[in-house]
C-alpha cells in the first residue's frame, strides 16, 4: 500500500489559518469557507482579490478559479461593499 504524502501547501486551511488571513469575520463565514476545503494560499488569493482596488475596477490580470473563486464568492456575499480603501 502506498502512502500519499500531502505537502503543507496542499493541505486544507484550518479555521485558525482562515482567521489569520481574513481577520474577524463571523464564525458562519469561516464554516462556509471550511466547507470548500481551500488551502491557505487559495484563501489568501480570494481575500487579496476581494480587497484589491484593481478587482473593484475589474482590471486584474488573472481570474480566480476553483476553490479560490468559491471562497471569494462567500466573502463577497458577506461583505459586498468592502473595498481596497479599507485596508
Amino acid at each position: 500500500m502506498h502512502e500519499v504524502i500531502v505537502s503543507q501547501a496542499e493541505q486544507p486551511a484550518s479555521a485558525n489559518d482562515i482567521r489569520e488571513i481574513i481577520g474577524p469575520f463571523e464564525d458562519d463565514v469561516v464554516v462556509k469557507i471550511l466547507d470548500v476545503h481551500p488551502t491557505s494560499a487559495e484563501v489568501l488569493d480570494a481575500y487579496t482579490w476581494l480587497r484589491s482596488d484593481e478587482h473593484l475596477q475589474r482590471r486584474l490580470t488573472h481570474e480566480l478559479h476553483g476553490r479560490a473563486a468559491r471562497v471569494f464568492e462567500i466573502l463577497e456575499q458577506e461583505y459586498p461593499d468592502i473595498d481596497g480603501s479599507q485596508m
